[in-house]
């Protein structure tokens, strides 16, 4: 069998000037993700924690090991479907398991409190829905906030899955009353803000720091951060001792 290479994110914040100079560089190497339209589309994500949020603590503590969990759809309709995703990171690298489910069955488990057996939309992701229902029993998971945002994505021309995103207005809004939890209204979301540039870069790839990536680092002088998107919509919507911080988030230098 052959090896899996390490997965790996890198963050850097940028401005909408800095955008168009990458885009030009990344059509040589990429081209617009098919989903969207020209490969833009909303991200809506139900984050789950304990209710001590230990995910938030332990990103903000810096642990190498650590996992996020979240409801992922791209869609409000009945008929969306939602993605189960455990997102883990060990060491320095990226591990995520991501389960297709129908939107009740996603809204059950946000609601808890039964035991009963899903079953994922494709067989091959019956593994990593178990590991979802598992972790989220066992650390007593709860519906936290809905962090929204959009994304213009473009991934590698090549195969090697290799995969550039701008992320642009962030927003956030507690969890509606149960029997809404996976409806949150649109216009009760809050724009997160912070100082410094408005647009999150990510560059994500296996193994080697592609050359062309390289490249668009170097030639614009970007500085790798640290940017939770969860951790910066909690704070936003949850008044928690955890969230004060002596010094802001957004853009903490790694």
């Amino acid at each position: 069998m052959p090896q899996m290479l390490a997965r790996y994110e890198f963050k850097y914040l940028i401005t909408e000037a800095q955008r168009k100079r990458i885009r030009e560089v990344a059509r040589s190497f990429c081209i617009p993700d098919a989903f969207g339209v020209m490969g833009t589309y909303w991200v809506n994500s139900l984050y789950t924690d304990t209710t001590d949020y230990r995910t938030a603590r332990e990103t903000l503590a810096g642990i190498k090991n650590r996992f996020k969990s979240r409801m992922r759809t791209y869609g409000w309709g009945e008929q969306d479907p939602v993605f189960m995703e455990l997102k883990r990171r060990v060491g320095t690298s990226i591990v995520k398991g991501r389960a297709l489910v129908s939107r009740p069955v996603a809204r059950a488990i946000a609601l808890s409190g039964t035991h009963d057996r899903f079953e994922a939309l494709k067989a091959s992701h019956q593994e990593d829905l178990e590991d979802y229902r598992n972790m989220t029993d066992r650390l007593d998971l709860r519906p936290t906030v809905w962090v929204r945002y959009q994304r213009e994505a473009w991934v590698s021309a090549f195969p090697d899955g290799a995969r550039l995103t701008f992320d642009m207005h962030l927003q956030a809004q507690e969890p509606p009353v149960p029997e809404r939890i996976m409806e949150p209204a649109l216009d009760r979301f809050q724009m997160v803000h912070w100082d410094g540039p408005p647009m999150v870069l990510e560059l994500k790839f296996n193994g080697a720091f592609p050359m062309w990536m390289h490249r668009i680092v170097h030639s614009l002088g970007l500085r790798r951060i640290s940017f939770p998107k969860y951790v910066q919509c909690a704070q936003l919507v949850h008044e928690q001792p955890w969230a004060r911080l002596e010094r802001p988030l957004a853009g903490v230098l790694l």
